[in-house]
């Protein structure tokens, strides 16, 4: 029997590679969602796994090292037994964007059109939304109101509701910081990285958790614990 109340769910996103070096083609944009009610268990787990492994401080894809691999591994295996918490990415080649032509020559309205693709078709229907973004300087003020706006349009169709959508610090915010850590493998990949053998170790046990043979890779739509989208538009 249903009640009739929709679920809310949170959702914690990130961004990877949008602003380095140009060598590194693929940038990825993701994001982690628990339903709203079992945030704060995830996060005592989390706290938990740190203080047992002695991880002091934030955590996350730049800070993963040989002498903390035993404190990641337990990340992977804290994410995939619970069956609560998803993720989902989107991976774009930065040199196949066509800013000029499509966005008036504006590279961070481009940038929040892609966060636009990797949100709006992975957001459920009757389901109440908290949406928090790491937080970056932008050149334009509106573009956290403006990305909410357009969600909220293009999902009120669907029965589903943006109660919030604002940025963070990632600091004390440790399901942003699993974000970044999941992202990080996955740009990690695409771009051919190859320089950390702890590194390259933790993106194939990764991949071999989810079921995928290389986080090089891309998955249906409907895959819903672990998604990676491939954005192709120009």
């Amino acid at each position: 029997m249903t009640t009739g109340i929709p679920e809310h769910i949170n959702v914690y996103c990130d961004e990877s590679r949008h602003t380095s070096d140009r060598n590194d083609s693929f940038m990825v944009i993701g994001a982690i969602s628990c339903s709203r009610e079992h945030k704060r268990d995830v996060v005592n787990q989390v706290h938990k796994i740190k203080k047992h492994y002695d991880a002091q401080g934030e955590f996350g894809w730049k800070r993963l090292s040989p002498n903390k691999h035993d404190f990641y591994w337990s990340l992977i295996e804290l994410f995939i037994k619970d069956d609560d918490l998803s993720f989902r990415c989107l991976v774009a080649d930065r040199n196949a964007l066509d800013h000029q032509t499509y966005n008036a020559g504006d590279e961070e309205l481009g940038f929040y059109k892609l966060y636009y693709q990797m949100l709006v078709h992975w957001l459920k229907p009757d389901c109440v939304y908290h949406i928090y973004l790491d937080w970056q300087q932008n050149k334009a003020q509106h573009r956290f109101s403006d990305l909410k706006l357009v969600l909220h349009n293009k999902l009120m169709g669907r029965g589903a509701r943006i109660e919030c959508l604002e940025p963070v610090t990632s600091r004390n915010m440790p399901l942003i910081e699993l974000t970044d850590l999941f992202i990080g493998a996955v740009g990690y990949k695409w771009n051919d990285r190859e320089e950390s053998q702890t590194k390259i170790d933790f993106c194939n046990t990764l991949a071999g958790t989810v079921g995928l043979q290389t986080l090089k890779s891309t998955t249906p739509l409907s895959e819903r614990k672990f998604n990676i989208f491939h954005f192709q538009g120009r």
